[in-house]
């Protein structure tokens, strides 16, 4: 990330500290899930939270459907049972997010991992069952992420061999997830400035 984005990041985190709840909320929707409102990514993972008193999960299940249906944007509640009131939310674009998980790689890695493979309802389904115990690495799939960056994580944690740190651990075709990551931070530097000035 460049000086000039980490900046305007900071400056909306900032900006945002002061926002009532729902538009917390709203604000950090809009920034960080950005790249897949806008189409570029399957998916995106928000982890929704701020003071431990505010409820984030009600406030979310209330508002998200308002805020994402019109814009062809579907979303799981990953943390539907745990004690904490965080929302750690799944949005997606359904058509890239089949995409994403329906290729040979993908296919091969979910199998390994006990996911069924001809119905994305029942793999998501199969995701949120997974969050509840052991974090499932395998979730850098469904955001999107390289299948063979994703398969060297889940061999690797340690993350030895890593070529470059991002938006995901690259193992593979450095060149490539540059490039990859400079999208994902326009858009999201795109959509913090527009929320900075109101819009």
């Amino acid at each position: 990330m460049s000086y000039k984005d980490a900046n305007i990041i900071q400056k909306f985190m900032e900006h945002i500290k002061t926002y009532d709840s729902e538009n917390f909320i709203k604000s950090i929707l809009f920034c960080f899930g950005a790249p897949t409102i806008k189409g570029i990514k399957a998916a995106c993972l928000i982890n929704f939270r701020r003071r431990e008193d505010e409820n984030m999960r009600t406030l979310w299940k209330s508002n998200a459907d308002k805020w994402l249906a019109p814009l062809g944007v579907k979303w799981l509640l990953l943390n539907e049972h745990d004690e904490n009131n965080n929302a750690l939310v799944l949005i997606y674009r359904r058509e890239l997010l089949a995409r994403a998980l329906g290729c040979d790689r993908a296919c091969e890695i979910l199998k390994s991992c006990g996911y069924p493979l001809d119905d994305l309802d029942a793999c998501l389904t199969c995701l949120r069952k997974k969050i509840g115990g052991e974090f499932p690495h395998e979730i850098g799939l469904f955001v999107d992420y390289p299948p063979d960056d994703v398969k060297c994580f889940m061999e690797n944690k340690k993350c030895e061999n890593q070529l470059r740190n991002g938006y995901w651990k690259v193992y593979n075709n450095v060149r490539k997830a540059r490039r990859t990551f400079k999208k994902y931070r326009k858009a999201e530097c795109d959509a913090a400035r527009l929320i900075l000035t109101g819009k």
